[in-house]
């Protein structure tokens, strides 16, 4: 939307109008460049703080420069499981990103569901209780949208894997009839459960007629949720392939699959959740008012 009323505007302007509006564009995204260098730093060079801290911290109406940042570099240090001295500017700005972490955390959920990805929408389903039931369903159903496309749209059952697929293997899976259901479905659901109406709008478009059509609904989704992609591994397109935004070797290293031996089992029970009933049935919500939704979500034991 933003660039076609960039490309809009500049029909309409001279060619002088066109070189102005050029050199201030380049003088904005130098000095937006510049604003963000000195943010990373401040944030690099910040407080180091522990849990309880920032625990007193996040409960402040108000909050201090300083504490923000401290904040920051507390929460990122956290999300991947180091050290905030070992924190660097070049880090922060490679993964400290919102999305970034949200993506780190997703992939992270899914080790500690299990040891493989069949069993990790039951488990993704057991959601700590302190969270909004409405929030527990919708990231759980987005978690079992994109495990199912997975499994149901490509020809990859792990989102580990990262093996090569030739095209003709890929189109067969795309283009079959419970694939192609599965799509459609998802459609209206792109809004919905992701929150992405460019992508819901652009499918009912498109109709989904192409392997490029279908690709692009099924990687907003994997791409929002977990920061992957199914895509070709070159302009070719004979071989197809899963990437991800933690797959080069210096990137931040998930987690082992948990095990009912692991760290977060205590006689084979996980200790770290309450324990949530709903079965992927119940994650299929009829649309209706904001008051009735909240409603029955509250009323599922």
């Amino acid at each position: 939307m933003e660039i076609d009323i960039y490309e809009s505007v500049l029909k309409n302007l001279s060619k002088d109008e066109k070189e102005v509006l050029y050199a201030l564009k380049d003088m904005v995204g130098i000095h937006s460049g510049a604003c963000k260098a000195e943010e990373i730093s401040d944030i690099a060079s910040a407080n180091i703080i522990n849990h309880e801290t920032a625990e007193i911290l996040e409960n402040k109406p108000k909050k201090s420069l300083e504490e923000m940042r401290a904040l920051k570099r507390f929460h990122i240090a956290e999300c991947y499981g180091i050290p905030s001295e070992s924190l660097t500017e070049e880090f922060i700005t490679d993964y400290g990103t919102y999305d970034k972490m949200k993506w780190f955390r997703n992939l992270r959920k899914l080790r500690d569901a299990g040891t493989n990805n069949g069993t990790a929408v039951e488990a993704i389903i057991r959601e700590d209780y302190r969270n909004d039931r409405l929030t527990t369903i919708t990231q759980a159903e987005k978690h079992r949208i994109c495990l199912e496309l997975l499994k149901i749209c490509t020809p990859i059952k792990d989102i580990d894997n990262r093996d090569k697929y030739k095209a003709d293997v890929v189109k067969s899976c795309l283009e079959s009839p419970v694939s192609m259901k599965y799509l459609q479905n998802l459609v209206p659901k792109m809004a919905r459960v992701f929150d992405n109406t460019d992508a819901s709008r652009s499918a009912k478009k498109s109709g989904l007629k192409t392997i490029k059509s279908k690709l692009g609904l099924l990687n907003s989704a994997l791409s929002g949720t977990y920061g992957i992609k199914f895509k070709a591994i070159d302009k070719n397109c004979r071989q197809y392939h899963l990437v991800g935004s933690f797959d080069s070797e210096d990137a931040p290293k998930l987690p082992v699959y948990q095990t009912r031996e692991g760290p977060f089992y205590e006689s084979g029970e996980d200790m770290r959740y309450g324990y949530s009933k709903l079965s992927s049935d119940e994650l299929e919500i009829a649309p209706s008012s904001d008051i009735q939704l909240r409603q029955e979500l509250f009323d599922i034991v």
